[in-house]
């Protein structure tokens, strides 16, 4: 298999920034690993911060413990004023993740053709 599509599989399929790595450029791929975990670690923290107000509803009876009511209430985030934030933070890791995988083949590509210039000499 040819590196580069070796290495854009490794940043579509494992992580962003996997394929540079096997390719050997080590900074490029820790910085696209870097910002698709910041993104993550970001998201997954608003995410758990609204999971516990839903919970701490719940048990003062604010909220009806059924899932309907619990539905409504989870469906309700994404009508408050963070959800914009939240919707450009991930766009951005899905950018991160496509310009990694861009990336990935563009590089393997190019040591793909040294290697072949160099059999062919």
């Amino acid at each position: 298999m040819k590196k580069s599509i070796y290495a854009a599989l490794l940043s579509a399929l494992i992580c962003p920034g996997s394929g540079q790595l096997w390719l050997g450029k080590k900074w490029l791929g820790w910085g696209f690993i870097s910002v698709s975990l910041l993104c993550i670690m970001v998201l997954m923290n608003h995410i758990i911060s609204r999971a516990q107000v839903i919970a701490e509803q719940i048990l003062a009876g604010n909220v009806a413990n059924d899932l309907s009511s619990i539905y409504a209430e989870v469906t309700k985030v994404a009508l408050d004023s963070q959800s914009a934030e939240l919707s450009q933070l991930t766009w951005l890791f899905i950018a991160n993740w496509t310009l990694s995988i861009a990336s990935a083949f563009w590089l393997g590509a190019k040591q793909d053709k040294q290697l072949n210039t160099k059999t062919t000499d």
